[in-house]
C-alpha cells in the first residue's frame, strides 16, 4: 500500500452507512403505514418525509465532504454513485406510500410484504458494506447475496403484476402496480448499489 501524507477520510463512508440507515428506518416506516387494514389514506406521511429529508442532507455532507478531503477511500465518482442509489432507494419507498395515500389503497398484497422484507434484508447488508468499504473486506459475498436477492425481487415483481392483473379491475390493477413499481425501483437501486460495490471490487484488485 503506498505511503499516505494524509489519512482516509472516514466520514464519507461514516455519511454512506448513515444513508443507508435511512433505507432501513424508511422501510419500517412504510411497513407501519401500509400495514394498516383500513383508512391508510388518512396516516400522516411526515415521518417517512423527514427520512427522505435527512437522507437527502446526508448525501449532500457526502458530496462536501467528498470535494473537500485530500484521501478518499474509494474514487470520488464511485462515491456519487453510491449515494445516488442509496437516496434512489428512500425517495422509491416514500413514493410508494405516497402512491397508497392518493390511491387510496387499503390492503397492501401480500407480494409486497415479500418484497419489503427483501429490501429490509438488502438494506441491512448494504449497511454493514458500507462501513467496509476502506477495508474491502468481505465484500465479495455481499455483492454476490445481493445478486441474489435482486433476481428473487425481479420474480416477485413478476408474480405481483400477474396477480393484480387476474383479480383486480384495470383500474385498481394500473394503481396498485404504481405502488408495486416503486417497490422494485427501491430493491433495484440497492442492487445498483452492491453492482457499483462489484466493480470497484474488480477496479481496486
Amino acid at each position: 500500500m503506498a505511503f499516505r501524507i494524509f489519512p482516509e477520510d472516514e466520514r464519507i463512508t461514516d455519511l454512506l452507512v448513515q444513508m443507508s440507515q435511512c433505507v432501513s428506518t424508511v422501510v419500517e416506516q412504510l411497513s407501519e403505514h401500509i400495514g394498516q387494514a383500513d383508512n391508510v389514506w388518512e396516516q400522516p406521511l411526515g415521518d417517512l418525509l423527514e427520512t427522505e429529508d435527512r437522507c437527502t442532507n446526508l448525501y449532500f455532507s457526502l458530496m462536501t465532504t467528498t470535494r473537500s478531503s485530500y484521501v478518499v477511500p474509494i474514487p470520488r465518482q464511485d462515491v456519487y454513485v453510491l449515494g445516488h442509489w442509496l437516496l434512489k432507494a428512500v425517495q422509491s419507498l416514500v413514493a410508494c406510500a405516497e402512491f397508497h395515500r392518493q390511491y387510496r389503497v387499503e390492503r397492501p398484497s401480500p407480494h409486497a410484504t415479500d418484497q419489503l422484507a427483501v429490501i429490509q434484508h438488502m438494506a441491512h447488508m448494504t449497511t454493514k458494506a458500507m462501513g467496509r468499504l476502506a477495508s474491502l473486506d468481505e465484500l465479495d459475498d455481499y455483492w454476490f447475496e445481493m445478486m441474489r436477492l435482486t433476481r428473487q425481487t425481479e420474480r416477485t415483481q413478476r408474480a405481483y403484476r400477474a396477480d393484480l392483473l387476474e383479480n383486480h379491475k384495470a383500474a385498481q390493477a394500473i394503481r396498485r402496480m404504481d405502488t408495486a413499481q416503486q417497490l422494485f425501483d427501491a430493491a433495484a437501486a440497492l442492487g445498483q448499489v452492491s453492482a457499483e460495490v462489484g466493480r470497484i471490487l474488480v477496479t481496486e484488485y
